[in-house]
């Protein structure tokens, strides 16, 4: 559609759409060349984009949605005006009936729920990023492809767990599995109690290849993580002093160390067990505690 045939409402699309690119962008610390360039859209095509000078074609806006894990209608207002201004119309409705003290509450909870999802965006990317990179170092494009969509279905539904697609991601890793690579293995992780990472007791094991770059590696001990992690499995581990809510996390509880989900909610942090048969751990402030890494396979 050439700019002279542009309506007064593709106008207003135009700087939400830009607006909207703007912001996932400067969210997830990239730069819109290589987002462009991950994405197979043209770069002058995407700069047309973030300048709010051109409506982007569906298909194009579909490849963004599905990187950040989102719906098309979170970045274009043409596929859910109507749904959308609905919901806004509802909540202003409702939020203009509570006393002030009340208005303040929904405020904070929405500021928190914008945090939450700057967050996940961020997450997003720097885990696309990660795995493109193991990607095309080992040429498994259709593992890559599967691992992807995992992880963007994980982040955008944090709290559920889709034994399909595990199942999935890890019977095709076993397909690829034909050669062999010697990993050490730096002792155990529990998945349930707690148990002490022996960074001293090490083990040289041959594990099925491809291996992504990693930090260490531990041997999962009980079932609290299933159906992700069973008792046995080997995971390999990214070591980072930051981590955000909705990661699998490797971190040590008053000197016990622990495979878990972290859960931020305001003031509360907890570490959830996938298993519904195990209790989740509530941080406390005067708990020694010790972040070694984020899960990354």
């Amino acid at each position: 559609m050439g700019r002279g045939k542009l309506t007064p409402q593709d106008l207003e699309d135009l700087k939400v759409i830009s607006s909207n690119i703007q912001r996932l962008l400067e969210e997830s610390g990239m730069k819109q060349s290589q987002l462009a360039s991950i994405l197979n859209i043209p770069k002058s095509s995407f700069n047309e984009y973030v300048k709010g000078r051109t409506l982007p074609k569906a298909g194009n806006i579909q490849k963004i949605a599905d990187y950040f894990g989102l719906k098309k209608s979170d970045i274009d207002p043409r596929f859910s005006k109507k749904s959308t201004s609905s919901v806004l119309e509802k909540i202003t409705y409702t939020a203009r009936q509570l006393n002030h003290k009340r208005q303040l509450k929904v405020l904070d909870f929405s500021q928190q729920q914008l945090s939450e999802q700057k967050q996940a965006t961020k997450l997003t990317a720097k885990k696309h990023l990660a795995d493109r990179k193991m990607s095309e170092e080992v040429g498994g494009a259709e593992y890559q492809k599967i691992v992807d969509k995992f992880i963007a279905n994980e982040i955008k539904n944090q709290d559920n767990v889709y034994l399909d697609s595990i199942k999935k991601a890890k019977n095709l890793y076993q397909a690829l599995g034909n050669r062999y690579e010697t990993i050490v293995l730096y002792g155990e992780v529990s998945a349930g109690t707690g148990i002490w990472v022996d960074h001293e007791k090490q083990e040289t094991i041959q594990y099925p290849a491809p291996i992504p770059k990693h930090d260490i590696a531990l041997k999962v001990s009980g079932n609290s993580m299933e159906p992700l992690f069973y008792n046995g499995d080997v995971i390999f581990v990214k070591k980072t002093p930051e981590i955000y809510h909705g990661q699998f996390i490797i971190v040590i509880v008053n000197n016990k160390a622990y495979l878990k989900k972290l859960y931020k909610k305001e003031q509360e942090i907890r570490l959830i067990s996938l298993n519904s048969r195990y209790d989740d751990i509530i941080l406390q402030e005067d708990d020694d505690i010790k972040i070694i890494g984020t899960v990354i396979t």
